[in-house]
């Protein structure tokens, strides 16, 4: 058995001369460097110019036999017998120089706190199926004292300076890493040491194994639905034959543990099929293994089944309504979960590539779309769950309905004539049913020309009413004498022959005859004519001039 340079370093960490370990407990070596000395000074014999002693507590001192190790440098060591070496009592040691007698080195230790133990073997890193989660585990070295070992863990992605360190007790074993970053390639050894203060030194790290950290299941596409709230179907994208060695989905149901999800015959459409429970959610991980890298791991989040499903399309069905509407209306996919679905109505005009879409509140079966007329347009509908009790993704697009609007001028011009008739006919209804109204309105709004002819008549019954033998407005005078009462028209020009002519144009306007000529007193009444010009050339016959009475 031989000193190595990694023990050499191990065992130098504690700074302490001699440096002592032991491996097993059993055993004890301890050992310094040469120092540098004149070639003068060295003693042909290798080890005759120092002397190792040792003791433990109550014991006397021995002097153990020096073997000389070469190298990179110059070792002195002391291998203890194996019956000399005792666990849980002090042990002193020393080094002299036989020339001089001079101690070089003292200190004094235990067995048990020396010990250079061996790393774990079979370490293996398994994913826990819960998120960045791995389980960890291992054969501890084979040792009677396994049960005090601590270990260090230390793990670091690949390309990062950054590493982590994570220590557990031997009854801690198996252990878990956690919260791991996503879709990373980790690096992970392990060290041991006994578990007896600080003054222990850890052994040699184990050769580093490597291992991915879970993906997400986006990375490979993983897409899983239910159509129906009975079975969940899944699909992701298959990786590349030369890379990929083995692809297989798994399932389980809180907690319940992994189950394999299956291909169905009856669902060409989905890589496999699995059946679905509502009462707790359930977690995907789809397990690849590599035939060249280490097997890699993707994983999604638990979730519910109710929020995932994928309905089925709507059917749609179309009504010209007038004035370029359209009455749309559609089946509800999934019928007893009418309340929470929503609708996308998406149409495009004369075969464009634009679509248009219209959202329609949850719980609505049908719409009314305004649109223009003379035109053809391809209308689609989708739905989607989003309500408290489902949720999930939108279906695909129903098949294209189309639907042509005739040209607006048909409509308008029988709007027009009925327009045109309407109106004379409620001009006809309101003067029937508002007659006496209507005659009120005229006659304010074009009041008639009065009647010459019945107003200068009326005007002059009214005055002969007032001379009535009777009339209370007249008393004749009892003492007056009759006299003849005459009434004479007098000109006071002469007329020309114009004028003459032109009177015989004119209505002849004579006083009224009187049953009782008696009472009318004898009036001297004087006719002008007035707005005539004389140099008319002639007035045509029914013409009334205006005339001044003189009496």
């Amino acid at each position: 058995m031989s000193i190595t340079d990694q023990d050499i370093k191990l065992v130098s960490a504690d700074g302490k001369n001699p440096h002592c370990f032991s491996r097993y407990f059993e055993d004890l070596a301890c050992f310094w460097k040469e120092e540098k000395v004149d070639n003068e000074e060295a003693d042909a014999e290798d080890g005759l110019r120092y002397a190792f002693f040792y003791r433990y507590a109550d014991s006397p001192e021995n002097e153990c036999n020096l073997t000389v190790q070469h190298g990179g440098q110059t070792l002195y060591v002391c291998y203890f017998p194996e019956d000399d070496v005792r666990l849980f009592s002090d042990l002193t040691v020393s080094v002299k120089d036989r020339g001089t007698n001079q101690t070089l080195y003292h200190r004094t230790l235990e067995v048990e706190s020396v010990g250079l133990i061996e790393h774990p073997t079979n370490i293996t890193v398994s994913w826990s199926g819960n998120g960045r989660s791995f389980h960890l585990n291992w054969n501890p070295p084979k040792h009677d004292f396994s049960l005090f070992f601590v270990y260090d863990i230390q793990y670091w992605a690949e390309n990062s300076p950054d590493k982590y360190h994570q220590i557990i007790r031997a009854d801690e074993l198996p252990c878990n890493l956690n919260d791991l970053k996503t879709d990373v390639l980790y690096n992970l050894r392990v060290r041991t040491k006994i578990n007896n203060g600080n003054e222990t030194f850890w052994g040699p790290w184990s050769e580093a194994i490597t291992f991915f950290s879970p993906a997400s299941t986006d990375n490979i596409g993983l897409h899983c639905f239910t159509p129906d709230l009975v079975w969940v179907c899944c699909n992701w994208n298959q990786m590349e034959e030369d890379i990929a060695g083995l692809q297989q989905l798994f399932y389980q149901y809180g907690g319940r543990g992994w189950q394999p999800c299956t291909e169905d015959m009856r669902r060409t459409d989905c890589d496999c099929v699995f059946k679905g429970e509502n009462e707790t959610p359930v977690s995907i991980a789809v397990n690849v293994s590599s035939i060249a890298n280490a097997p890699r791991v993707y994983y999604k989040e638990p979730f519910w089944i109710n929020h995932v499903v994928f309905p089925p399309s709507p059917e749609l069905h179309l009504k010209q309504l007038l004035g370029g509407k359209v009455a749309v209306n559609w089946t509800v996919p999934m019928a007893e979960f009418e309340e929470d679905m929503s609708y996308e109505i998406r149409f495009s005009k004369d075969e464009g590539k634009t679509w248009k879409t219209l959202q329609v509140p949850r719980g609505v079966s049908h719409e009314v779309l305004d649109l223009i007329s003379g035109s053809h347009y391809s209308l689609q509908i989708r739905a989607r769950p989003s309500g408290e009790r489902i949720q999930g993704f939108w279906s695909l697009w129903s098949p294209e309905m189309n639907i042509t609007l005739p040209s607006s001028n048909g409509w308008m011009v029988s709007i027009i004539a009925a327009v045109l008739l309407l109106v004379p006919g409620s001009a006809v209804c309101i003067y029937c049913i508002f007659r006496s109204a209507c005659g009120k309105l005229k006659d304010k709004l074009w009041p008639p020309l009065p009647n010459l002819h019945r107003v200068l008549d009326t005007f002059l019954m009214e005055i002969q009413k007032q001379y009535q033998p009777n009339s209370t407005l007249y008393e004749k005078p009892m003492e007056e004498a009759l006299q003849p009462s005459c009434l004479e028209i007098l000109g006071e020009e002469a007329l020309s022959t114009e004028m003459l002519q032109i009177s015989r144009d004119y209505v002849q306007l004579s006083p009224p005859l009187y049953q009782n000529e008696d009472f009318w007193p004898h009036l001297n009444l004087t006719l002008s004519l007035t707005g005539v010009n004389q140099t008319t050339n002639g007035i045509s016959n029914q013409t009334y001039l205006t005339t001044t009475w003189n009496l």
